[in-house]
């Protein structure tokens, strides 16, 4: 939007974060990034505003200690750590079904077998 280039990702993240990431009076905080698919549809808060430029950044500040992968969100790592623990803490909720999953999205579409 700007049209001002960085060499270093973190200069970029750097200058959005300070310059682009404001409310707008009745809108919110809205992505004005050149061919975002949200179209200027804005966020209720920062934080929200500032995981979805990592979209258009590829920031990915979240990294597995482990294996060194990245995510754009803490959340993502959290899920992602449970293939080294093996945590599976999603439990279906079927009766008598003993299944158990890393995330509840796996679960979901699991209990949906049994319907």
């Amino acid at each position: 939007q700007c049209n001002q280039f960085f060499d270093l990702l973190q200069d970029l993240v750097d200058h959005v974060n300070d310059f682009h990431v404001k409310p707008e009076k009745d809108a919110g905080y809205c992505c004005h990034w050149e061919g975002c698919a949200r179209h200027g549809r804005g966020f209720n808060a920062g934080y929200k505003m500032l995981i979805h430029i990592r979209t258009h950044t590829n920031e990915k500040p979240h990294r597995c200690p482990t294996c060194n992968k990245s995510f754009s969100r803490l959340e993502n790592l959290k899920i992602h750590n449970r293939s080294h623990t093996g945590e599976k803490p999603y439990i279906c909720p079927y009766e008598g079904c003993n299944k158990r999953y890393s995330n509840s999205s796996d679960r979901f579409k699991h209990t949906r077998t049994h319907y």
